[in-house]
């Protein structure tokens, strides 16, 4: 028994230890809390101007080259029916997570000046 190895514990200090588990959100929450974090705009003033200038700048990039370039017919009717789909993505978003509603209506607003301005 005099070579077994002494098994050393060390306990937290009051700090940061709690026993009580913390609260889990549920799937719904967690759903929310994660369109919140994406949708929201970034804290730093550098990635906030470079995120409203490509929410104008893209979508007038390809308005541009929807009227300028010469496409077939069922590429264009395809590419409506992409706009279709995701404008419904954007209003049922909307109604699902209120938390991001006024965020969301900005964003697509920046879109579509970007898109006017492109044409």
């Amino acid at each position: 028994m005099a070579d077994e190895q002494k098994i050393v514990v060390e306990v937290p200090s009051d700090r940061g230890y709690s026993p009580v588990p913390s609260l889990q959100l549920s799937k719904l929450e967690e759903f929310k809390k994660g369109w919140t974090d994406a949708i929201a705009f970034p804290d730093n003033i550098a990635d906030l101007a470079f995120d409203l200038t490509s929410c104008i700048a893209i979508p007038a990039l390809f308005g541009s080259c929807w009227v300028s370039l010469p496409m077939p017919d069922f590429i264009r009717v395809g590419l409506i029916g992409l706009l279709l789909v995701a404008g419904v993505c954007v209003l049922y978003m909307r109604q699902a997570v209120p938390e991001v509603r006024d965020i969301l209506l900005l964003r697509v607003g920046l879109v579509a000046i970007g898109v006017l301005i492109g044409l």
